[in-house]
Order: C-alpha cells, then sequence, then structure tokens
C-alpha cells in the first residue's frame, strides 16, 4: 500500500510493538512515522512534554524500546511523548504534518479525528496477529462505498493481494467500479460475511467497522469519505444506464430534484472517467450527450467539470454509469413503473437477463434502481430517450409508451442485442419484429423465450429489421413533384380501368380537381368497372358529427361506386379518436398501376403553379402546394393494394382477391406500413435513412419536425454528412404578406413551429431552403415571387435510395395517424429525384446561419421546442 506519511497514537504504558508491525505491513514504503506516545500528566508532572529528561526512568525506558521497534518502519521515524493528547490536538499534528494515514487501538478516537480531517484510519486492536496482509475484505455496501473502495484498490492495491468485496448484488457492484477506478485486480464479490480470517478489513465508514472490529478481530482501515456532490448548492444529477451501439452511446443528464421535476440540466461540460483518468469530456445539449467511441469497460463515472479542474477526478464522480453491451443469453426489456407485485413476478424469471427502461421522466434512475432492488431484480435501467435520441421527448406522450418500449427494442435487436421480450404497462399489445409483446399480467415464470438476433449494418438489414417490409424487385417507378404531372397520372389510370379502380384518400373538396376524378370515377363505374373509395371520416367531412362531404355523398351515389368511410366519430371524441387516424393516400387500378403518395383531393394539391391565376387577392387554397407522389408498376402493386384492403376492410367493405402482377422494370422497392398506436415504422424507415447515409441527405416536408428526426439529422451533420431540406409555409405568403383565408392567422403562426424545429439544423450546418417559386406568366403583374406551403414528403439518401408517401416527419405521422411510405432502393431513381430536388433549391431562399434577423428570429421561437407534441400540426 502507498500510505507515506503516518500518524500513530499509542499508550506508552501500553506499548505498541503489534501497532508498528501493522503499520509495517500497510505502508511499507512510508516516508514518515510520527508515534505520539501519550504519558499520564499526573505521573510526570507538567514539564514532561517538555523536558524528556525529567521522564521516570520506566518511561524512558519505554520511550527507547519504542524507538527501537519503530526503527526502519520510514525514512523518517520520530517518537513524540506527550500528555494526554485529544482528537482536536491529533488533528492538529495531523495536518501540521500532513499525514495521509491515522492509526490507533481507539475507534471513538479516529472518528473524532475525521470529523476535523478527511484521512484514512486504521484501528489495530488488542488481538491484531502479526501476518502478512494478503487476503483484504472491502465493505462495499453501497455507492459510496463501492467509489470508495475503488479509489483505495487504485491507489493501494498490490500484485498478489487476494481481494474479496462484500457487495448487495453480485456482478452489478464492485465489478464495474473497479473498471471506472482502473484496476485489473481480481476480486470475489459476496454478498454475506464470509467466515474466512481475514488480514485487513476495509471499509467506508465507521459504524461499518464496528461488526468487522467484532468479528474478525484483525486490523480495519476505515476510508476518508468520497466526495459525491460537485459543489455546495448545486442540485445533483441524475444519469440512467447507457447503450451501447456499435461503439456509440447516448445519455441524458437531469436535475435529480424528485418526482415528477426531473429537468435537463443546462448545456455545460461533462467528464467520463474510465481506468482511473478523465477518458473524455462531453458538451450535453438540452441534457443530452454523445460519446464515440464508447469507453473500452463495462462502466464509467460522469461529472460536470466547471470549477473543479484539477483535482482527482475519482473524487469528483457523481454518477456510475453501466455500460449495456449484447451478451449471450436472451433479453427482457421492461417498464419499471410496475407494480411491486408485478416487478416481482418478473424476478422469477429463469435463462433470461432482464433490463429496465425508463419511459417517463416521473422517477430518477436512482428511485427506480431501489425499487429494482427492492423486487429482487438486475439494477441496470436505461432510459428511452437516450436510446432513442428523442431528446425530452416534449413531442410524445405516455400514450405511446408501449410503441416507444418495443421500438427500444427494435433498435438494441438492431445492433445485436438478442431481444426476446418487452414487458409493456398496457393498452394496445404494440406490433413487434422478432420478439414477443408481453403486459405484465401475462408473464410467468415458464415464459419461453428464443432469439436469433445478429447485428448488421446495412440500410437494407435494418429496413427489414425494424418495419418488417421485404424488398420486392422487378419494378417500374417514377417520381414526381410536379401536381400537373399528378393530375394527368390520376385521371390516365382512371380512364384506363378495365377490371376496378381502388382509391384511398384523406381528405377530399367538392372543387375543380374534386369535381373532374368524380366525374372520372362515375365514368369508370357507369362502364362497368368496380370502384373501391375509402376515406378517413374525420378529415374528409363524411360521417363524424354528423358531417356529409357534398362531393362524396354524389360519388357513393354513382352506379358502381362503392364509398366507404374510416373510424367515424358519433360521439364526444377523445384524444384517440381525433389523432389515431389513417393518413393512407393511395390509388391502384386493375392491379397493374398504383399512385402513391401525400396528396388529397383537392385544389391546392393537383393544380400546377403556371396553371392558375393569381392574385395579391387570392385565397390562399387557391396557390398550389408543392407534393410529391410516385407511380409503380410491377410486383409491389401488389403490396400496395393489399395496404388498400387493409383500409378497406377496417371500414367493413368485402375482401377482394389479389393478384401478383409480372415484373416491370428493374428498381428493386419496400412497401412500410405504419399502423397508429401500434407501430413507428415510417418513423423507424427515416431514422435508419439518415443514420446510415455517407454522403448526403435530402428531406422535402413542411411539418414541424418531430425531435427524434431533428437529432438524426444533426448526427449526420456531426459525422460529416450534408443535410439538404426544403420546407415551406403554411399559409402561402407574396412580398412578405400572407394570402388571406379561413385560419390563415393561425397556420402563419404553425409556420414558426416548423420553422423553430429547422433552427438548430441550421445551426449545426445544414443546408437549409425556403421553397420560392418565381412569378409566373398566368399571374398578376407584379405579384412577384410567393413562398407556397411545402406538402411534400420526400427523403433521398446518397443518390442510391429514396422514399416518397404520406407520412410527414412530425409526431402525429410518426406516432398516431396510420401512414404508408414507397421506398426506392435504386440509384437512377434516386438520382433522378435529387436532380429535381437541386432545380427547386435553386430557385428557393437559402437561410443564411450567419444572418442577424434569422439569429434573432431563432431566439424569440426557441421556446417552441416546449411545444406539445399531441398539438402538432
Amino acid at each position: 500500500m502507498n500510505y507515506r506519511r503516518v500518524l500513530l497514537a499509542v499508550d506508552l504504558e501500553a506499548g505498541a510493538s503489534t501497532a508498528i508491525a501493522v503499520v509495517r505491513r500497510v505502508a511499507p514504503a512510508a516516508q514518515l512515522l510520527l508515534v505520539v506516545a501519550r504519558i499520564p500528566a499526573g505521573r510526570i508532572g507538567w514539564l514532561a512534554a517538555q523536558a524528556p529528561a525529567d521522564l521516570s526512568v520506566a518511561a524512558t525506558e519505554r520511550l527507547d524500546v519504542l524507538r527501537t521497534a519503530a526503527g526502519g518502519a520510514a525514512e523518517t521515524v520520530e517518537v513524540r511523548p506527550e500528555p494526554d493528547v485529544d482528537a482536536r490536538v491529533l488533528a492538529e499534528i495531523a495536518d501540521a504534518a500532513e499525514v495521509d494515514l491515522l492509526v490507533s487501538g481507539s475507534l471513538p478516537e479516529i472518528a473524532e479525528v475525521r470529523n476535523r480531517r478527511s484521512l484514512t484510519g486504521l484501528w489495530i486492536g488488542p488481538e491484531a496477529g502479526d501476518r502478512a496482509i494478503e487476503n483484504l475484505l472491502c465493505v462495499a455496501l453501497g455507492e459510496r462505498a463501492r467509489r470508495a473502495v475503488g479509489q483505495f484498490l487504485r491507489d493501494h492495491s498490490t500484485p498478489g493481494l487476494r481481494v474479496t468485496a462484500l457487495v448487495n448484488r453480485v456482478a452489478a457492484d464492485a465489478a464495474p467500479i473497479l473498471q471506472i477506478v482502473g484496476t485489473s485486480l481480481p476480486v470475489e464479490q459476496v454478498t454475506r460475511p464470509p467466515s474466512t480470517q481475514f488480514d485487513l478489513v476495509v471499509v467506508h465508514k465507521l459504524p461499518g467497522a464496528l461488526p468487522a472490529a467484532w468479528k474478525w478481530r484483525t486490523p480495519v482501515l476505515i476510508l476518508p469519505p468520497a466526495e459525491s456532490r460537485p459543489r455546495a448548492r448545486q442540485p445533483a444529477m441524475d444519469v440512467a444506464d447507457v447503450v451501447d451501439e456499435n461503439g456509440v452511446i447516448r445519455l441524458r443528464a437531469d436535475y435529480a430534484f424528485g418526482v415528477g421535476r426531473h429537468e435537463p440540466i443546462p448545456d455545460q461540460t461533462l467528464a467520463v472517467v474510465s481506468g482511473g483518468r478523465v477518458v473524455a469530456t462531453l458538451t450535453s445539449e438540452h441534457g443530452a450527450a454523445e460519446l464515440a467511441p464508447s469507453p473500452p469497460s463495462d462502466a464509467f463515472g460522469i461529472y460536470r467539470v466547471t470549477g473543479r479542474e484539477g483535482q482527482d477526478p475519482l473524487a469528483l464522480i457523481e454518477q456510475d454509469v453501466a455500460v449495456i453491451r449484447p451478451g449471450p443469453r436472451p433479453l427482457v426489456l421492461f417498464d419499471p413503473s410496475a407494480t411491486q407485485a408485478e416487478l416481482l413476478r418478473l424476478s422469477r424469471l429463469d435463462g433470461v437477463d432482464l433490463l429496465a427502461v425508463r419511459m417517463r421522466v416521473t422517477q430518477s434512475a436512482g428511485a427506480i434502481r431501489a425499487r429494482l432492488r427492492r423486487a429482487g431484480l438486475p439494477q441496470q435501467v436505461v432510459d428511452a430517450r437516450a436510446v432513442l435520441d428523442e431528446g425530452a421527448a416534449l413531442d410524445v406522450s405516455a400514450d405511446l409508451d408501449q410503441v416507444r418500449l418495443a421500438r427500444v427494442a427494435t433498435r438494441m435487436r438492431a445492433v445485436g442485442f438478442p431481444v426476446a421480450a418487452i414487458v409493456h404497462r398496457g393498452g394496445p399489445a404494440p406490433a413487434t419484429i422478432g420478439f414477443a409483446a408481453l403486459r405484465a399480467d401475462q408473464v410467468h415464470s415458464s415464459l419461453s423465450v428464443q432469439s436469433t438476433s445478429t447485428a448488421a449494418h446495412s440500410l437494407g438489414w435494418r429496413l427489414e429489421a425494424t418495419t418488417g417490409a421485404p424488398l420486392i424487385a422487378g419494378n417500374r417507378v417514377d417520381i414526381e413533384l410536379d401536381n400537373a404531372t399528378a393530375r394527368r397520372w390520376l385521371l390516365e389510370a382512371i380512364a384506363a380501368a378495365r377490371r376496378r379502380v381502388h382509391l384511398q384518400i384523406y381528405m377530399a373538396l367538392d372543387d375543380d380537381v374534386g369535381g373532374a376524378v368524380e366525374a372520372a370515377l362515375a365514368d369508370a363505374g357507369a362502364r362497368g368497372v368496380t370502384v373501391r373509395v375509402v376515406v378517413d371520416s374525420l378529415h374528409g367531412f363524411h360521417g363524424s358529427f354528423g358531417a356529409r362531404n357534398p362531393l362524396l355523398e354524389r360519388l357513393g351515389g354513382r352506379p358502381g361506386v362503392e364509398l366507404r368511410v374510416l373510424n367515424p366519430i358519433t360521439s364526444p371524441p377523445s384524444l384517440h379518436d381525433l389523432k389515431q387516424r389513417d393518413h393512407r393516400k393511395l390509388a391502384v387500378v386493375d392491379g397493374h398501376v398504383a399512385l402513391v403518395g401525400g396528396r388529397n383531393l383537392s385544389h391546392e394539391y393537383y393544380a400546377g403553379f403556371n396553371e392558375v391565376q393569381l392574385t395579391a387577392r387570392s385565397r390562399w387554397r387557391e396557390v398550389p402546394w408543392l407534393d410529391a407522389g410516385a407511380r409503380v408498376e410491377g410486383p409491389a402493386v401488389a403490396e400496395l393494394d393489399r395496404s388498400f384492403l387493409d383500409a378497406w376492410t377496417a371500414a367493413a367493405g368485402s375482401a377482394f382477391d389479389i393478384a401478383d402482377p409480372s415484373p416491370a422494370g428493374k428498381v428493386t422497392a419496400r412497401i412500410v406500413v405504419h399502423h397508429g398506436l401500434r407501430d413507428a415504422r415510417t418513423l423507424d424507415a427515416y431514422v435508419a435513412m439518415i443514420d446510415t447515409a455517407q454522403s448526403h441527405v435530402y428531406t422535402v416536408n413542411g411539418f414541424p419536425l418531430i425531435l427524434e428526426i431533428q437529432h438524426a439529422l444533426l448526427r449526420a451533420l456531426r459525422r460529416g454528412v450534408c443535410v439538404r431540406t426544403l420546407f415551406g409555409n403554411l399559409t402561402p405568403t407574396h412580398a412578405g404578406t400572407p394570402f388571406e383565408g379561413p385560419w390563415a392567422t393561425a397556420r402563419t403562426e404553425a409556420t414558426q413551429l416548423v420553422h423553430s424545429r429547422m433552427d438548430d439544423v441550421v445551426a449545426a450546418g445544414a443546408e437549409a431552403y425556403e421553397l420560392v417559386v418565381p412569378e409566373q406568366p398566368g399571374w398578376e403583374r407584379g405579384l412577384g415571387e410567393i413562398y407556397p406551403h411545402v406538402h411534400a414528403k420526400v427523403m433521398s439518401v446518397d443518390g442510391r435510395v429514396c422514399s416518397v408517401g404520406s407520412a410527414n416527419l412530425d409526431v402525429t405521422a410518426g406516432y398516431w395517424e396510420t401512414e404508408l411510405i414507397l421506398i426506392v432502393e435504386d440509384c437512377a431513381t434516386a438520382a433522378a429525384l435529387e436532380s429535381r430536388i437541386d432545380q427547386l433549391l435553386s430557385q428557393s431562399r437559402r437561410v443564411d446561419r450567419g444572418d442577424p434577423e434569422w439569429q434573432r428570429v431563432a431566439r424569440r421561437r426557441g421556446w417552441m421546442r416546449r411545444w406539445p407534441g399531441v398539438m402538432s400540426v
């Protein structure tokens, strides 16, 4: 051990040979041994301490014996006779001599000195033997004790030392601490005091020394207290354990104020401690931080740096964080907000590893660990917000927790964790791929689980693992960003129909476009074509709250046309009734050709910018929007028709047969369907595309980015990927003035929410563009360029894969509404789409992050980060 300056307090009459022998073993390389020999003042008179020559012959002989016994125990040995010495005087002597080890035969004396000065105490009882120190028992019950023991082993352990640690739970206690402090000493962990005879017992505080002294009759080393708070009056920090995702870990650091009050710590520098040293410093943003590469150990310590530079990092650690990595046994994830009875049921599961996933920040990670300990469960807990990189998760509500838990499991499976099941708190069972979803009351001790997860890094594998959508070959796919082209494709397809037309829409208006499509469908029905139309009842204004849509009313009465509505609301609605809608937009004709995209059935979606006559007095619905769609032929059409069948039968329509078309080209594609509150597969697909980007990412989107997508884009920027994004204005403007119309003011305010979610991406270096359409020949002279709404939902990555469909990049599309996107894995198709986007970017206004006006506006709307996601436009 490496104690250098030792203070030994002894009674001269009692002798000190045993104590000195122990000191030689505990501090073999001591520089100073200062022996304070107490001499009863009544026996030698007042001047005894000042004039040793006046000591009695017996006292002088004992001092000589003491000096002889202490000889060679340190480089410098000083034996000082003193009258009765109290703890205050010993503390002053220790200060003056810069002592790091106090040795005494009195536990109360050690306690009093340690109250005055932070140092190590060594208690030597009357029955202490003369054995060499080879077997060590370290009492490491509790986080502070484990940290203090870890520091001791780092600074004072020697090769060949056999260490036993008394811990709360084997494997989850001492081992991570040893990795944090950087000692490779083998340590046996036990949960009950062993009967073995030890040469030295190490404890963290004095109450723990008493039973050790009584049981083993062996020297007891009492460690100085380990500092756990960064400084007085600074709130405690709460950090959950972290998941290693192929060498990258994400964490969240919150204040642990109490139940329901966990706020992210302010942006600041955090130090990561592993192997006894600081291995990385992180800057948190809104409480989140990312570390890559991850520490090589299975645990690290973390603390706030500001004002604490240059100190021992082990003394500054505020939280110990376990790093969760894939293991060989099946893994079951569970929501720790379960009742205590449900947690006890989980504790009886055999043959699996269990991991708690905090879904809501209503309890600190420490409080959750305490609940897990009482239930006999492993005390590791990860935060869903960190695994999914949701930021503060302000976009998501408790209604989504079972889906989020399934997504955490899916994300972990994608990087090699053998997830076999999740245990959620109830509600609709989430859809899963490759693992089970159970309620707590469905778990029993004989649960049989299997897992065949294999880590892979390609986009194709990740899409398959997270969406379940297979790759379909042999297609022809054309993608457009032109309303007139989309209108022509739709009307031509209906006019060419010979057997059946399937049309699913979200909204429909009785205007020029709605009337033209109505007429085409009526003509098809009149010539014997089976026409099936399904529409969302709430947003189609047909069948909910007694509303009747005149366009749909007429269409449903046409010969050969069957109209169905989805999820009509006929009573006071719940939030689920309002938000859990079917947002898919799809047309399939004769099972041969399909049109998929984001367009509703009305003027602004299908009118071209050069086809309208705009004036400054035009209503905003007269201004066309930018939208996108795809025309598909080949085997993928059958999968799109099955998506329609799903909606049709959900609206009480009769089932129909679907035949697989012959190959029509060489394009491979996936059809990703997301069912609201059952999964988040379109969101997972978008994140997978961004996370695997190597060169560039294009997004075209006009709705507020869910923070998870925003953070995925920020991650891409950090690894050097070019991000280009095109967005618009919910209320189109000209010369800075919004066009008038119903809800124009509200839509203008909502535009600020859309733009606020782009601000962080702009600040991080993305190329962000606000769509501009130059003045067209048919517009009022002098109207100038306009800034229209962007309704397209398009993404393209690296010129090799792209997507188009109904799913926006917001929380409503990500979780609540049923959506569909077409993912095309074809370089020629993706390159053509990116070329068209580049044309739009070239005519649009790039947001300059150096512009003082943009900076002012961005600061003003920064509060919109906290806008409730359920209110997303």
